[in-house]
């Protein structure tokens, strides 16, 4: 849902700071940004020089495509209990 949540916030295209969407969503800061460079990481976002804002990638992928890829990759974590949840360490 954090995914989600920060996701449909920067929707927009627009540059959005990091604090002020954990602020609007009253989501802690850590969470948001550790969304935000997942969503980079993955081609969907681009961060800003400083790292403190993001937007959505012109040419983005859509984020239920993304989810879809994680659920069929095999987890190679070696802390993985077996499940098939994703994991939200930060």
């Amino acid at each position: 849902m954090l995914l989600w949540y920060v996701w449909m916030h920067i929707v927009d295209g627009a540059w959005h700071k990091l604090d002020e969407i954990s602020k609007q969503l009253r989501i802690p800061g850590n969470a948001v940004s550790w969304a935000a460079k997942f969503l980079s990481e993955h081609g969907m976002a681009e961060l800003g020089f400083e790292e403190d804002e993001i937007r959505l990638q012109k040419s983005h992928r859509r984020l239920e495509d993304v989810v879809k890829t994680l659920h069929s990759s095999p987890k190679t974590d070696q802390d993985s209990s077996g499940t098939s949840e994703l994991s939200t360490d930060i």
